[in-house]
């Protein structure tokens, strides 16, 4: 499930001052939930701001996926986030 490594930012776009926490070297995996809706599932934590609205998942390989969070679960072993794109999936784009 968790086929990727990747680079994930979560951030605050609501306010003045954007607030983003980089999270290196996390390992993942992307859902096509629907075509506009994913999830990113994650193992341990992410730091995040506290009232998180955007992530941006960028693969190992460069494909980045990037949209307003929707909802969320997250505990110390892992979690996901579930997100607003209308990008493939590496799956979807047979990779």
């Amino acid at each position: 499930m968790y086929n990727y490594t990747a680079t994930v930012t979560v951030s605050d776009d609501q306010h003045d001052d954007v607030e983003a926490a980089e999270n290196i070297g996390i390992r993942v995996g992307l859902e096509a939930v629907t075509e506009t809706l994913k999830k990113v599932h994650f193992v341990g934590t992410l730091a995040a701001p506290e009232n998180a609205t955007h992530i941006c998942v960028t693969l190992e390989n460069g494909l980045t996926y990037y949209g307003p969070i929707v909802n969320g679960h997250a505990e110390l072993e892992g979690g996901w986030i579930a997100f607003e794109s209308d990008m493939l999936t590496p799956e979807e784009l047979g990779l």
